[in-house]
Formats: C-alpha cells, structure tokens, sequence
C-alpha cells in the first residue's frame, strides 16, 4: 500500500506545472492586450500632462489676486525663463513667475519681491494667452485685473497633437476671478 500511494505523489508531480507552449501562448495573449492598453495609457498621461499645467496657472492666477488683495498693492504674473525676470519672448510654457509690482509696469524692477515661480511646462504642452495676457496679467489690490488694452483675456492649455477637445481654456474676467473648461477653441 504505501508503495502504491508514493507512485501516484509522484504522478501528480511530474504533471504539475506550465508546458513552454502554454507558457508562449500566454506571453502572446498578453502581448496583444498590452498593444491595445499602451496606447489608451499615453492618451491618458498625455491629458493628465495638460491638467497638470493648467492648474499650475490657474493656482499662480490665484495665488497673485489673493495676495493683491491681502497687500492692497499690484501683484502681477508674467512668463518667465529664468524664474527672476518677466520674458519678452517665448510662451507662457517656458515658466512664469509672481511677484509684487507697485511700480504698475509689467515687469521685475529694482526692489520688488518675487513670491513665487514656476518651471516650465512638461514636454509637449503649449500654452497661449489671448486678449491682454500675451505678456503678464496684474491684480489689484481689489482682486481685479489690469492689463492693457482691456482688462480680460484667456490662455489655451494644449498637447503635442493640437487636439482642441483635449485641451483646457483658462478666463480670466475683470474681477480676476479664473476658472477653466475644457477644451480648447484653437490649439497652436
């Protein structure tokens, strides 16, 4: 009897485990399921890449209206490349910076306090301003904005693939309040 009982224990050892064309079989399958996952997943990054730096605008929009107000003076956001000086050149993706601007001029003079900057946007994503943002947009010390020639405008958050429904739309109205909706009218 036992030596019946150590033949079956051995059967059942020698048939356990994968074939190496089951093991193939299932390395294929999963090949062609991650072909149809990879490209949803970069899809995915790609929109989550263009949130990202729309929030990031939207809190330096925000961040400079409430400190306006808390100051009671100008508080201006421009592009900026080298997180010290306002940019005349380039676009809103090569990073933008806060800070106190009581001289009214757009730009870092002598003195004023940088509050706080932001690097450049991740890879591929563009960013544009329309109407009087081109360069920088100023709050007072009531919350409004300044700009000129007129006191509003927008910015375009965008991807690589300048797919207009992937992109985000910031307004900034004249009581500098900012809010976002998606999408995108023109992407560059």
């Amino acid at each position: 009897m036992p030596e019946r009982g150590n033949r079956a224990l051995m059967r059942d050892k020698q048939t356990s485990g994968f074939t190496l064309l089951e093991l193939m079989l299932t390395i294929a399958v999963l090949g062609v399921m991650a072909s149809f996952a990879v490209p949803s997943f970069l899809e995915t990054i790609r929109v989550n890449q263009i949130v990202t730096n729309n929030n990031e605008l939207v809190t330096a929009m925000t961040l400079a209206r409430s400190e306006a107000i808390k100051r009671g003076t100008r508080v201006t956001v421009c592009r900026s490349a080298d997180a010290a000086t306002c940019a005349g050149a380039g676009g809103w993706e090569d990073g933008w910076i806060v800070f106190e601007d009581p001289a009214n001029f757009g730009t870092v003079d002598g003195g004023e306090q940088v509050l706080r900057t932001w690097e450049a946007a991740t890879n591929g994503v563009t960013m544009r301003a329309t109407g009087s943002f081109t360069n920088w947009v100023s709050f007072v010390g009531s919350g409004e904005t300044r700009a000129t020639p007129t006191n509003n405008g927008s910015f375009r958050v965008c991807g690589d693939n300048a797919e207009p429904l992937e992109g985000r739309t910031i307004n900034i109205g004249l009581i500098g309040y900012a809010s976002t909706v998606r999408g995108a009218a023109a992407c560059p």
